[in-house]
């Protein structure tokens, strides 16, 4: 590998400079594992298809702000480890493998020869118990992607192992420290995953879509038109989506119809009271005025239970 470290000047030239590269950060859509980006996606973002997400969201400002905060926890928790820590997003990349990586920490600690990386992460105590404990075996385990962006930085900073450092927040605050085995297996997989994603980009093509989980950046990719006209006459299965399509709002519209007229068969009973009790349902039925002043009766629905007779 030919690495080069470079020192971003701010945040928009640290964004500039990933923009050619699979990050670790999202490294984990190659291989199927990555929770909100597929390979689809990353395509449409590395194309210019998407816009990439600059914005900062609540979880990035979490992680942001409490980074500091994770160092200190580490330091310690782990006295005698060496943290290197200096927040100047150095970016490391890789301009033949197009891989690129900014790790948040190097260590050095007395149980393993040499430098290593530590990766922070932030969690609520519902998402950690939901995403990181073993639900049989109650043992910490980290998720695949987050151990697969571990690998890449390790690998592009030629770091001896790598950990995760999750800081949980909650009523208090705790922290898990995982480390993450460099297993080779993965790091080839992510090779050749990567290396075949860019050969599908440059060649014009995309990754297979997720139709599960794509559905809404297609439409964003296709979200503009040109005025020509496209013979899919040899397509059956254009035939049947746009089959489908049409009976599908048939089927909303004839349900709208119906719901308009259960909404008025239920006002109509409940005349001009605003709660409206029944054997099996309580029914909320309070007029709300809108921005514009028109005012409409909203309907929400309680199912009483039955083993109580409470709702």
């Amino acid at each position: 590998m030919s690495v080069e470290c470079i020192l971003p000047g701010d945040r928009a030239d640290w964004l500039d400079l990933r923009r050619g590269f699979v990050t670790a950060s999202v490294a984990g859509a190659l291989l199927q594992c990555h929770p909100y980006t597929t390979a689809y996606q990353l395509w449409a973002l590395k194309t210019g298809r998407l816009d990439e997400e600059t914005a900062e969201n609540e979880a990035m400002r979490r992680g942001r702000l409490l980074e500091p905060v994770a160092v200190e926890m580490l330091r310690e928790e782990r006295p005698t480890w060496t943290i290197d820590y200096r927040a100047d997003n150095a970016f490391y990349s890789d301009r033949v493998l197009r891989l690129g990586a900014t790790p948040d920490a190097f260590a050095y600690r007395p149980d393993m020869s040499g430098r290593g990386i530590v990766q922070f992460k932030t969690s609520s105590e519902e998402a950690y118990r939901t995403g990181w404990i073993d639900p049989e075996t109650g043992a910490v385990e980290v998720p695949l992607w987050i151990a697969v962006q571990a690998i890449v930085e390790a690998k592009l900073t030629g770091a001896a192992w790598a950990a995760v450092a999750v800081l949980v927040v909650g009523r208090g605050i705790h922290m898990e420290v995982v480390d993450i085995p460099l297993h080779p297996q993965v790091w080839r997989a992510l090779l050749s995953a990567t290396a075949e994603f860019w050969r599908v980009t440059e060649a014009g093509e995309h990754p297979p879509v997720d139709w599960d989980r794509d559905g809404s950046a297609v439409l964003d990719v296709n979200r503009w038109s040109e005025a020509k006209r496209l013979d899919l006459s040899g397509d059956a299965d254009f035939d049947l989506f746009v089959g489908k399509l049409d009976e599908t709002r048939e089927q909303r519209r004839a349900l709208q119809k119906r719901e308009d007229l259960l909404r008025a068969q239920i006002l109509f009973a409940m005349n001009t009271a605003e709660i409206a009790t029944s054997q099996r349902f309580e029914v909320v039925a309070p007029t709300t005025v809108r921005a514009d002043g028109a005012t409409q009766r909203q309907i929400r629905i309680k199912l009483k239970d039955q083993r109580n007779g409470r709702f």
